[in-house]
């Protein structure tokens, strides 16, 4: 079984541009947000010259905001899908594509910028990319109240790369609530 790859992609930019790229993403228009690997597979189908014989899925959900903002969201296998949202920019390049991903079990998190057929990769491992993206204070409140019942002792703990991403200031404090 494929580990999943959490997704978050904010397209802004053109309004034209963004009601052309909405009507692409979604199989009915009408319904407002469509969901599934139909929509993934679609675009595929549409950019499948550009893009080679990739056969990851995506179980994607796309909604427009205020016609301003698409926002897409769900799981891909194994890793992101950079390379369609690239492939994408260049046909609409007045349209900016942030695209925000991790996957735990790969450890990995980071995002890229998207712009003209340009892809600005920034990955790290998973909880070095969650800390940089999210900040140390949200970051540590994930650890703090989700994490710490992962760790059989200390030492596992401060082994850990989750541990070892925080500053030193932040590892008293993981230290401190792991010991109540």
């Amino acid at each position: 079984m494929a580990n999943s790859c959490d997704n978050y992609i904010r397209i802004t930019g053109d309004k034209d541009q963004l009601k052309e790229l909405y009507k692409d993403l979604v199989l009915d228009p009408e319904s407002g947000c469509d969901s599934g690997s139909d929509i993934y597979k679609n675009l595929r189908n549409k950019y499948q010259k550009e893009l080679g014989n990739d056969a990851r899925w995506f179980d994607m959900c796309v909604s427009f905001y205020n016609e301003e903002e698409i926002a897409i969201s769900g799981d891909s296998a194994w890793c992101p899908c950079l390379e369609i949202f690239t492939v994408i920019s260049e046909k609409f390049t007045g349209l900016h594509i942030r695209y925000d991903y991790s996957e735990m079990g790969c450890d990995f998190s980071g995002w890229a910028e998207i712009e003209d057929g340009g892809c600005d990769d920034n990955c790290f491992k998973y909880w070095e990319g969650i800390v940089i993206r999210e900040g140390e204070k949200e970051a540590l409140c994930m650890v703090i109240e989700n994490e710490l019942e992962c760790y059989e002792s200390e030492e596992e703990l401060m082994e850990s790369d989750m541990y070892l991403a925080f500053s030193e200031e932040d590892k008293v404090e993981i230290l401190e609530a792991y010991n109540k």
